[in-house]
């Protein structure tokens, strides 16, 4: 196990799950499901005013560059639309996670389950962390890098719960590496079920389309890598 992230919790426990099931990963266990403690959780998000709003907003923006992550950008979570084509992408499989990884399709959930989840969500902030690294030739300096954006998104919403938005829910860049293989394949349940999170492409959003409506940077650099995840509330 490579974990040593702090945990934040309880989140859903991952239970090994058949893949056949369009809802299953909505429904059992990923952090689209959120089921965690929180004081009247079965009932609607509060309703909070455009001020208090943009005080979350500063609050959050001013943790993720006390954090070191560079690029912070807020946006109407309205512009999150999942898309059968990225998922598609996904189904294809050329990245060898499609129903080996927690938090990959299909695990994710379908496209309507996700379209519901992010309805609870008004706000989002568009985080980009990067490092200097020859991409190509350095895989353990580029998991360092991918699992120090992790730790960062956690500590974001660790803040933001501190803050007062309990229902905060963060995305990292790719896909979680918190364990060198998923437990999906030996169908065990995922050991770290309140640190694992999923990336906005697995939840079928088209990453370089919404970067490219904020006005920020997608262009590919083979001496630096960086990473795109969010922050929803």
């Amino acid at each position: 196990m490579r974990s040593s992230l702090p945990l934040r919790g309880p989140l859903p426990c991952h239970h090994p799950v058949k893949p056949d099931d369009p809802d299953v990963g909505a429904k059992n266990f990923s952090p689209l499901h959120d089921d965690r403690n929180i004081e009247g959780v079965d009932a609607p998000p509060p309703i909070i005013h455009d001020n208090a709003m943009n005080e979350y907003t500063l609050r959050l923006i001013a943790r993720a560059r006390e954090l070191g992550i560079e690029t912070c950008v807020e946006f109407d979570t309205f512009l999150l639309k999942p898309e059968q084509r990225i998922r598609d992408l996904c189904v294809e499989n050329k990245c060898g996670k499609f129903k080996n990884h927690y938090m990959c399709p299909p695990y994710t959930g379908s496209l309507k389950s996700i379209e519901e989840k992010l309805l609870e969500f008004r706000k989002g902030i568009l985080l980009q962390y990067s490092n200097p690294l020859d991409v190509k030739n350095d895989a353990a300096g580029l998991t360092q890098s991918k699992l120090e954006f992790h730790e960062k998104i956690l500590a974001l919403e660790h803040y933001a719960d501190r803050c007062g938005l309990p229902r905060a829910m963060g995305m990292i860049g790719g896909s979680c590496e918190l364990c060198e293989t998923c437990k999906v394949v030996t169908k065990e349940p995922c050991p770290y079920p309140a640190k694992a999170r999923m990336s906005l492409e697995s939840i079928a959003i088209d990453v370089m389309a919404l970067l490219k409506h904020l006005g920020l940077e997608s262009e590919f650099r083979p001496d630096r890598i960086k990473w795109t995840g969010c922050v929803l509330f």
